[in-house]
C-alpha cells in the first residue's frame, strides 16, 4: 500500500518455493474487476506467472476511512492506495492509467464505456413539454446464447501452454 507522499506503507511478498500449482494460469478481468482481484491480476503480470486476459480493470484499490460528523453527515478520506508489485497504484489520474491493463486485451461487445464523472455532476434540465407516450408491451424474447469471448481466449491460451509443456 502506498500512503502519504507516495511512501510505501505495507509490502506483501510470496515465497516461490511454496507454490502449490505450477501449471498454466490465466486471469480474466473486465471493468468490474476491482480491489483484491486487481492485486491478484497485478501480481500475475508483474511476476510473469501467467496471462491476464480481458479488459482494463476498474482501478479502485484504495483504503478509505469514514469520519462521521455531529450533523449526521460525514466525509470519506482516502488514506492509502493499493499498488502493483512494481509500485504502480491502481487508482490513476484518468481512465487510461487507472486499473490493470491485461496482457491480452479482449473487449466484450456488451461492455459499456465507463461513464464520465463530470457529465454525471451536471444537472439535467427537465423538459416539461415532453409527455410520456404509452409503449406496447413487447413479446418475451427467446433467451439469447452469448459466447464468452474472454473465456474462450483464456482456454485457447491455456491449451497452447499445455501443448508446449507436453512437447
Amino acid at each position: 500500500m502506498i500512503g502519504k507522499d507516495s511512501k510505501v506503507l505495507t509490502t506483501y511478498t510470496a515465497d516461490p518455493a511454496k507454490a502449490v500449482f505450477d501449471g498454466g494460469l490465466a486471469v480474466l478481468t473486465d471493468i468490474g474487476t476491482a480491489g483484491a482481484a486487481e492485486v491478484v491480476a497485478a501480481a500475475v503480470l508483474d511476476k510473469k506467472r501467467g496471462e491476464v486476459i480481458g479488459e482494463r480493470t476498474f482501478g479502485l484499490g484504495t483504503e478509505q476511512k469514514l469520519f462521521p460528523m455531529t450533523s449526521g453527515g460525514g466525509y470519506l478520506l482516502t488514506i492509502a492506495k493499493w499498488a502493483a508489485p512494481n509500485g504502480t497504484p491502481f487508482l490513476g489520474d484518468d481512465r487510461a492509467t487507472t486499473g490493470i491493463k491485461p496482457s491480452i486485451e479482449v473487449k466484450r461487445p456488451d461492455t459499456p464505456e465507463p461513464l464520465d464523472i463530470e457529465a454525471l455532476a451536471e444537472p439535467q434540465e427537465p423538459n416539461p413539454a415532453a409527455t410520456p407516450t404509452p409503449t406496447p408491451t413487447p413479446k418475451p424474447a427467446q433467451p439469447k446464447v452469448v459466447e464468452d469471448i474472454q473465456l474462450k481466449k483464456a482456454l485457447e491460451v491455456l491449451g497452447g501452454l499445455a501443448a508446449k509443456a507436453a512437447a
